[in-house]
């Protein structure tokens, strides 16, 4: 069985900061973002951060001390998901960000809350470029006490709750098992610190920041999309001894009335119903564009357009992000509004019989044909019809008697 005292090197009756000194001075030497992925000492560096785990905390060491390892594990094990995250938890990042250690996983410096915005924009917004104002509540560095919530020395003081980890271990009852959780301490809402109420800043309450409201501009760029983020950079949520958060600004696509057109990257889509007649001869029409431009639109002679055909002007679509001189395609997609049933009288049947070419013609019709009538097909009445059809077809059949003749 592991010694975790030995493993930490420290006596039986250390106290807590000599047990984290010793964990900080024996952990940084075999972390793995120094260590470059050595098996061996990454395997040391997981011993370390157990014992660690065990031992700093006094409800475990207590276990430990009485009853060993198995102790721990009839108990149940909490708190820290791996051992680089207790190395993150108290010495500040997961990946040496205060140590120098190196590598891909540095945090970097530690940031303020990023204040997020979801902004309405139109189509014609993204098309034209256009400016918007928002009003952002933030939080500052209270001046008052110069976010150290109070003015007194010496009156912030380390939380006797959670011994200046902002975290906490609480033993909870799961079936058979007592099993140990972390949770946020609720004495100092995570923060490590309190101070006495008498002696909290008058302006901030002890909370070292105050919130304070400011008008922020975004310019939406043309060609910009939905989705799309801006970015603030140090304009978000202050605390005392980090940097600055940001103001991040999401745009969100809104209807206009006004327009027609529908987005597809770069290229617009806009649905077009012509008459039958414009479908056969040809149409014209004017589209208002995005810019206020009115595009006469023609079809090109003799040409006919069927259903859901598709025809293009080519650079009329939305105009590239960062290269607005660049535009995709608007894409006019056509319906035809055929005549209702009863509308086309007789002369203007005879002259579109002269006008398009003969339809099929029944030939040598068979003296006994029947003449049937066609009628307008609805799928809910005609469903309802054959249910009662069968239904009288049910009820005429003898009951409990064979339909086959011997």
């Amino acid at each position: 069985m592991p010694n975790y005292y030995e493993i930490l090197g420290v006596p039986r009756d250390a106290e807590e900061d000599a047990i984290k000194k010793a964990y900080f001075k024996k952990a940084r030497d075999v972390h793995p973002d120094k260590t470059q992925g050595d098996p061996a000492k990454a395997e040391i560096f997981k011993e370390l951060s157990h014992a660690y785990e065990v031992l700093s905390d006094p409800e475990r060491k207590q276990i430990y001390d009485q009853y060993g390892e198995e102790g721990l594990k009839q108990g149940g094990m909490g708190g820290f998901g791996n051992a680089e995250d207790i190395f993150s938890q108290f010495f500040g990042g997961g990946g040496g960000g205060g140590f120098g250690f190196g590598g891909g996983r540095s945090s970097g410096p530690r940031k303020g809350n990023d204040i997020s915005f979801a902004l309405g924009v139109t189509l014609k917004d993204l098309y034209n470029g256009a400016k918007k104002k928002l009003r952002v509540n933030q939080d500052v560095v209270c001046k008052g006490c110069d976010g150290k919530g109070s003015k007194k020395e010496g009156a912030l003081k380390k939380c006797p709750g959670c011994r200046g980890q902002g975290v906490k271990f609480v033993r909870r009852q799961m079936g058979p098992s007592v099993i140990q959780m972390q949770q946020d301490c609720d004495e100092c809402n995570r923060k490590g610190e309190i101070i006495s109420p008498e002696d909290r800043c008058k302006q901030c309450k002890g909370k070292k920041v105050v919130q304070e409201s400011k008008i922020v501009e975004v310019e939406i760029d043309r060609g910009m999309q939905e989705g799309q983020r801006i970015t603030f950079s140090g304009e978000g949520d202050q605390a005392p001894g980090v940097s600055p958060g940001d103001i991040i600004v999401v745009l969100k696509e809104k209807d206009d009335p006004e327009f027609q057109f529908h987005r597809r990257g770069d290229d617009l889509i806009l649905q077009k119903e012509i008459s039958l007649l414009e479908a056969l001869t040809g149409y014209e029409f004017v589209v208002k564009h995005l810019d206020g431009r009115n595009l006469l639109v023609k079809s090109a002679e003799g040409d006919v357009t069927e259903e859901n055909d598709i025809r293009v002007v080519n650079e009329e679509g939305m105009p590239q992000h960062r290269n607005p001189f660049i535009k995709g395609h608007l894409f006019i997609k056509f319906t035809i509004a055929w005549p209702k049933p009863s509308t086309i009288t007789k002369d203007q049947a005879a002259l579109l019989v002269k006008a398009l070419p003969a339809g099929e013609q029944a030939e040598d019709v068979p003296m006994d044909a029947e003449e049937v009538h066609l009628t307008p097909y609805d799928e809910a009445t005609h469903e309802q019809t054959r249910g009662n059809s069968r239904s009288a077809y049910q009820e005429d059949e003898p009951q409990g008697q064979s339909c086959v003749q011997q």
